[in-house]
């Protein structure tokens, strides 16, 4: 017996060793947080590949979380969590091309953010009151449908971006009852009752942007997939003064966060002035593009003055300093380059319809254009068709700078023809890209011979 009893005390000291030993060797599984935290940096360095692994394995862990925990007080939070990161893998799934998988995280997501508003919703009861919550849930979904408007196309694409549109307002009216509310358990977003206030107004400035974003796309659907709607034209002029009306609301209410979200993006104005164009009313197309390139003169004479094409201008050395710093700020936050390039075309599409006595307007549109074009060439002197537009900017000069505009044509020439050369011997099938060079060469060499014989004539 004895012998037994000691053997049996050997086996559980055994047990006890290898399970101590087991554990010890295994490292604790990452928390959920650091997950999502680690997810979140690969994603903002481009890190495409590890940001999907850490936020599918998020997803695992989130459903795993919202199926074992139905009743639990988690739940709802867990499902919002989820909901952000699948609107994220959505993203990213859209960046690599993906875009039926993107659509289908999206769409996922918008059903998540549904089953919360809707528990939201039975929480809150019948008499109506909302809380920031409510807000932040519309404001997501709205993200989302946005998303999944730039997805598609057509009336699929119009559908989605009104349902964005919808979502926006909803988030909008609620924030506007929060903000006329003095209770601070509605406010709710923090303690100080100060910093409650400026955390709305803030939230309902960025809300605004999203909104005036949405209905710049709807605007922008009627001018292209659904131009040949009966009621296009209507339709496209509610969206865009709706547009120009939010935008000009939500640039008086930024002042006290401009330094922390930037400037409002001028996007109605731009696409007003597209609008304008396309109605043949080129005095208001005029004005609405001049209007976007005061949004961003700053930066733009800032960066352009990097490759000497910057405005003449006398000033002290303090206030030169004091310039330097305003522009250095203001060329950080210029819109992005393609808004840029458009607004340069509209730009010279302008100078090239507007009646030729009214030379001021024609010449300050014309130099406006040179600062635009000026300041992408700053930031990337590899697009050929800076260069050319650059040329095309000269000559729509009140008078023309004919040698200016050779400068930058004769470089578009060289960048084409080695462009072209790199091709032929590339042994790949780049038929058509060939034929579009091609095209372009010929283009600018004839605005090149063009040049030449005016020159010749005086």
């Amino acid at each position: 017996m004895a012998g037994g009893n000691k053997k049996k005390k050997q086996q559980r000291g055994k047990s006890r060793k290898n399970g101590n030993s087991s554990s010890g060797g295994k490292k604790p599984a990452p928390s959920l947080e650091d997950v999502l935290t680690q997810a979140e940096s690969a994603m903002e360095m481009s890190d495409i590949d590890m940001a999907m692994k850490l936020f599918g394995y998020a997803t695992q862990l989130l459903r795993s979380r919202i199926h074992g925990d139905d009743a639990g007080n988690g739940s709802e939070q867990d499902k919002c969590t989820l909901a952000n990161v699948l609107g994220k893998m959505g993203e990213l799934k859209a960046s690599c091309g993906d875009v039926e998988g993107a659509r289908n995280d999206f769409l996922d997501a918008i059903e998540l953010l549904g089953n919360q508003q809707e528990a939201t919703d039975m929480m809150q009861g019948d008499d109506g009151e909302c809380n920031i919550s409510t807000a932040q849930n519309s404001e997501s979904k709205a993200g989302l449908y946005l998303y999944l408007g730039q997805l598609s196309t057509g009336t699929e694409a119009l559908t989605a971006l009104r349902i964005g549109v919808s979502e926006l307002q909803r988030t909008v009216s609620i924030l506007d009852r929060l903000a006329a509310s003095k209770d601070d358990e509605a406010n709710g977003m923090d303690i100080d009752g100060e910093l409650n206030s400026l955390n709305l107004k803030r939230f309902m400035v960025e809300t605004k942007r999203q909104l005036c974003a949405a209905y710049c796309s709807i605007g922008e659907l009627y001018l292209t997939d659904l131009c040949e709607e009966p009621d296009a034209e209507n339709s496209c002029e509610a969206a865009l003064k709706a547009a120009v009306e939010i935008d000009a609301s939500a640039q008086i209410e930024s002042g006290p966060f401009e330094s922390e979200i930037g400037p409002s993006p001028p996007d109605a104005l731009q696409t007003m002035a597209n609008l304008r164009l396309s109605q043949s009313r080129v005095a208001e197309a005029l004005d609405c593009i001049m209007k976007t390139y005061d949004r961003m003169k700053v930066g733009c004479e800032a960066m352009s003055g990097l490759v000497g094409l910057a405005t003449a201008d006398k000033e002290g050395v303090q206030e030169a300093k004091a310039r330097e710093l305003l522009e250095l700020d203001a060329a950080s936050t210029l819109p992005e380059y393609g808004f840029r390039l458009q607004t340069a075309k509209i730009m010279l599409e302008c100078t090239s319809l507007v009646d030729d006595g009214n030379n001021n307007t024609k010449e300050r549109c014309s130099e406006s254009a040179i600062q635009v074009l000026g300041s992408l060439l700053s930031e990337n002197d590899e697009v050929i068709e800076v260069w050319y537009l650059l040329g095309c900017a000269f000559m729509s000069c009140s008078p023309p700078n004919p040698d200016s505009a050779r400068h930058y044509w004769e470089n578009a020439v060289d960048m084409l023809t080695k462009a072209k050369e790199q091709m032929e011997h590339s042994g790949e099938d780049v038929a058509c890209e060939l034929e579009v060079i091609q095209s372009q060469l010929e283009e600018v060499t004839k605005k090149l011979d063009e040049l030449g014989e005016e020159m010749e004539t005086k």
